[in-house]
């Protein structure tokens, strides 16, 4: 290694740089063959970078690819969102529009993880970070990605949340999580509250042909009471929001 560099940052560029040239998911032994590293020391990169919310991780392939927060972080760079069919423009401008958090999440395992947040500019708010992790079965965001999977998978993954619970009184109840799945199937989006945040509520909604090739959902999170005061407005301006940006991506895509 050159000198002066420090190892684990420098690590941690190469890892993308082999996402790049690859240009597809990584197992941590692709990762360890690709880079020549101890696997010890690859494990803990990648459960760093995952608990920050720069890879996502799939379960069933146990294999890790770049965030949609990694391509959201040069944006800036590039002069800014210049259009509707552009993500960080549609998540501004519904903030701007409902004046409450707008939060973009994916899937980590079993637990929601939140890559990018524009945070509320009123005094009575619902604050939040990227990179934060909440159990999926347990917010607004969790339950729309989890939608999105077979009622099989859903139960195992219910299972595996259980079994690593250490209250008995904390376990999922798998009836009250079906339950809600089949609210967000059926209405196309899900109004939660006191779920993950008490006195908190989240307005969620999928991301249809979003720029990631996971499954990506958009939530709006407010006090419960001004969720439950401004429900239609704020269905309303999610669901809006999120069909002209699909509608941009495709027309976009076509041209």
């Amino acid at each position: 290694m050159s000198e002066g560099l420090v190892k684990s940052a420098a690590r941690v560029m190469a890892i993308f740089e082999c996402f790049e040239d690859v240009k597809r998911p990584l197992t941590i032994s692709e990762l360890v063959r690709l880079m020549g590293v101890p696997q010890s020391s690859m494990s803990a990169l990648m459960k760093s970078l995952l608990a920050q919310g720069f890879v996502d991780y799939d379960t069933r392939s146990r294999a890790y690819t770049p965030s949609v927060r990694v391509g959201l972080l040069g944006n800036w760079l590039m002069g800014g969102p210049q259009n509707q069919d552009n993500l960080l423009t549609m998540l501004q401008d519904l903030n701007a529009t409902t004046g409450d958090t707008v939060i973009l999440g994916v899937l980590n395992g079993v637990e929601a993880q939140y890559i990018h947040v524009v945070n509320s500019y009123q005094r009575l708010r619902f604050q939040l970070r990227p990179g934060m992790l909440r159990p999926m079965f347990r917010t607004a965001i969790g339950l729309v990605l989890a939608s999105q999977r077979d009622d099989a998978e859903i139960g195992r993954m219910i299972r595996r949340v259980n079994t690593e619970t250490e209250r008995p009184e904390d376990a999922i109840q798998e009836v009250e999580v079906m339950a809600r799945i089949q609210e967000v199937r059926e209405n196309g989006y899900i109004i939660t509250a006191n779920l993950a945040t008490p006195g908190a509520g989240v307005v969620a909604t999928l991301l249809k042909n979003g720029p990631s090739s996971r499954p990506l959902a958009i939530g709006i999170g407010a006090p419960h009471p001004r969720i439950v005061s401004g429900k239609e407005f704020l269905v309303e301006s999610l669901t809006l929001a999120v069909s002209k940006f699909a509608s941009g991506r495709s027309s976009a895509q076509a041209a």
